[in-house]
């Protein structure tokens, strides 16, 4: 992790023989490629430590004492994972890391409330340069089961839950209960996101479909942890919603291959409860939040707002080009509820047509009662030929030359089942008088006509 570019570790090797003499470091044994492990002794290795890289002994955090003895396999992968986050990936073109080693402390425990529990994360890293003010790392090396693994996540979030009296002077004057803060604020100050300090995930030691399989089963054992508090608004009329991460832990995931080869910036990371993978900053953004609600929702309001436009330009009155403002195509008149049809008209100007056209009626009804007038009478009743004026039956136009009865005679002819109206056959005076001088007769064609074609064997009795 100092020197990883040394053509060499001879000088590293002598430099921890010279410690050890001075019980500085200690060594546990040897990794499996038979390369000799060693770890830092006691306080006073951390102290002398704590002197180089220029940070306090609370900060460093602990040592993973006797890992070297299984060839610290999981140490080895800790370091590797702190080495790929400060130097960043190693393909062409791949982001470049961030901070350095005094940004991290491994083994540092904290204590749950209670004092008798811990949560032990395989580091801890803090980059508020670039808006993390702490990532508590998980390095799993596929050797527990995922429900163990996902077992850590619920008492991280206990760990999270726990306050502490704040000691800000401005709070001086509050009740107890309303001087408490998350202690990891006060400890690790500058978080803007919602909900708690993020969790990384880090896993190796699989093929990677054995790895993605794995992440994927952990996050699905863990969900309680990371999904957060589903929320909706019942006034906006659909069954979407939102979650709100204010009691949950943001957990983020990858692979330590992709995290070597491509840095902590780079797109590796999976965000539990989101698909695809993205670089650090992106997956910490919780997904599915209010703020992507009320973009969904705006986009929602906008369509409809489009459709209704639409609507209403559809509804453009043929008279006088009107097209409606109001958000209902419904409107009131002096005949109870009216809608404006696409190819209609605006209430003004459906009024004045019915107007016009109950005026046009009128007009043409008295001018069908005036013509009607001057014609022949009903054969039965001897009224107008147009009907009693005001029934539901008269004529609304001047009567043809082929009317022999009014409408209601007409109508009483049908109910009693009389058969059409047959006129009396001319006698030989009226015939003989006819050759003389026209008779004075209004129904003397029709009578002569249907002598000729009702013969007097085929007329009814």
């Amino acid at each position: 992790m100092l020197r990883p570019r040394a053509a060499s570790n001879k000088a590293i090797r002598q430099a921890l023989r010279d410690l050890a003499l001075h019980g500085l470091v200690a060594s546990d044994g040897n990794t499996k490629a038979r390369h000799k492990t060693w770890r830092l002794e006691g306080a006073a290795g951390l102290d002398a430590a704590g002197q180089v890289l220029g940070m306090v002994r609370s900060e460093m955090g602990g040592t993973a004492r006797g890992a070297g003895r299984s060839g610290a396999q999981h140490a080895m992968a800790v370091n590797e994972t702190i080495a790929a986050f400060v130097l960043g990936g190693s393909a062409p073109g791949a982001a470049g890391g961030v901070g350095t080693v005094r940004s991290w402390s491994t083994e540092t425990e904290f204590l749950l409330p209670g004092g008798k529990r811990k949560v032990r994360p395989d580091g801890v890293w803090q980059a508020p340069e670039i808006g993390v003010p702490v990532l508590m790392v998980e390095v799993d090396r596929s050797t527990m089961t995922p429900a163990d693994v996902a077992a850590k996540f619920p008492r991280y979030r206990e760990l999270f839950r726990t306050k502490v009296r704040d000691n800000d002077p401005a709070l001086a004057d509050r009740e107890p209960a309303d001087r408490t803060v998350h202690w990891w604020r006060r400890a690790y100050p500058g978080h803007t996101r919602p909900g708690y300090p993020p969790v990384a995930l880090v896993v190796t030691d699989a093929g990677p479909v054995a790895l993605a399989n794995r992440q994927e089963a952990i996050g699905d054992l863990s969900a309680e942890c990371w999904r957060g508090r589903w929320c909706r608004e019942v006034r906006d009329d659909n069954e979407d919603g939102w979650r709100e991460y204010d009691d949950a832990v943001p957990i983020v995931a990858t692979t330590l291959e992709l995290l070597a080869e491509h840095g902590p910036l780079g797109p590796v990371w999976w965000r539990f409860g989101r698909s695809g993978r993205y670089s650090l900053i992106e997956a910490l953004e919780n997904p599915n939040n209010r703020a992507a609600y009320d973009q969904r929702q705006a986009a929602r309001e906008d369509e409809e707002h489009q459709a209704h436009q639409e609507l209403m330009e559809s509804l453009v009155c043929v008279d006088c080009g009107d097209v409606p403002e109001a958000e209902s195509t419904y409107e009131y008149g002096l005949h109870g509820q009216w809608t404006r049809r696409p190819g209609g008209r605006c209430w003004t100007c459906h009024q004045d047509r019915n107007e016009r056209l109950e005026r046009e009626a009128e007009e043409q009804l008295e001018a069908a009662r005036a013509a009607n007038a001057l014609l022949r009478p009903c054969w039965t009743c001897r009224g107008s030929i147009g009907g009693r004026a005001g029934s539901k039956l008269e004529l609304r136009e001047k009567a043809g030359p082929d009317r022999l009865e009014c409408p209601q005679c007409v109508s009483d002819r049908e109910v009693e089942e009389l058969g059409p109206l047959v006129l009396p056959v001319p006698t030989k005076r009226e015939l003989v008088a006819a050759l003389v001088s026209a008779p004075d007769d209004p129904w003397w064609e029709d009578r002569v006509l249907h002598a000729k074609l009702y013969p007097v064997r085929d007329r009814r009795v």
